[in-house]
């Protein structure tokens, strides 16, 4: 039987697509998850973490502009960070995610939690939603944005775990916001911040290999 190069290309393209479709519905499940950490957590019960908005409002109080147009800008600039250093694929995705997250964080209600407790509890389940959502993303060669993006660059350089680099940057951040925030509330960002590193390197681990073995079975089907 005659050989159809031109049906294996088409099979392949079809198989390409239904696997980058997979990735961006992964991708939507985990920007909706740190939607929910945020709106949910975050912003209403003041939790603290080692950020770029904290840093913003350091630099902020250095030179003078107004804080919003400070993330903006350190926003970008991590952006073109992370495509120069991890790839045009990287940067398609952290833009698609930067769109996203806004317009979920606008579609869940306000005053809406799935757990209520002290600042502990909430800090649990603050926790408990943005990791797993920072892991998926991950694993899709990607990130939220921000400080998350220099952590995995500086991880991918230093041969180090990106948990470790997010914990790293995050403490740094939060131990020099002191004079912002006052001692209490910087180290209480420390803290949250190194908690969620090491849930990171845990969670991380298993969305890698649930997700591995999805593409692997997908392949095995192609």
């Amino acid at each position: 039987m005659q050989a159809r190069p031109w049906l294996n290309i088409n099979m392949n393209n079809t198989s390409r697509t239904m696997q980058n479709l997979k990735d961006y519905i992964w991708l939507s499940v985990a920007s909706l998850l740190i939607a929910m950490a945020v709106k949910m957590y975050l912003v209403p019960c003041h939790i603290v973490t080692g950020s770029v908005s904290g840093l913003a409002l350091l630099v902020s109080e250095i030179i003078k502009l107004n804080d919003s147009l400070i993330v903006l800008l350190m926003n970008i600039l991590c952006l073109v960070i992370g495509v120069i250093c991890l790839g045009k694929k990287f940067g398609v995705r952290c833009v698609y995610i930067s769109i996203l997250l806004p317009l979920l964080m606008e579609l869940i209600p306000e005053n809406t939690r799935l757990l209520s407790g002290n600042i502990l509890v909430n800090i649990f389940a603050f926790l408990m939603l943005l990791t797993p959502g920072q892991c998926i993303m991950l694993a899709m060669d990607t990130t939220s944005g921000g400080l998350d993006t220099i952590a995995e660059v500086l991880a991918r350089k230093l041969k180090v775990s990106t948990g470790l680099m997010i914990a790293a940057t995050g403490i740094a951040v939060s131990l020099l916001t002191i004079s912002v925030y006052g001692l209490q509330i910087a180290l209480m960002g420390a803290l949250v911040t190194l908690a969620n590193g090491l849930m990171i390197n845990g969670f991380d681990l298993i969305c890698r290999m649930l997700l591995r073995s999805g593409k692997q079975t997908s392949k095995a089907h192609a």
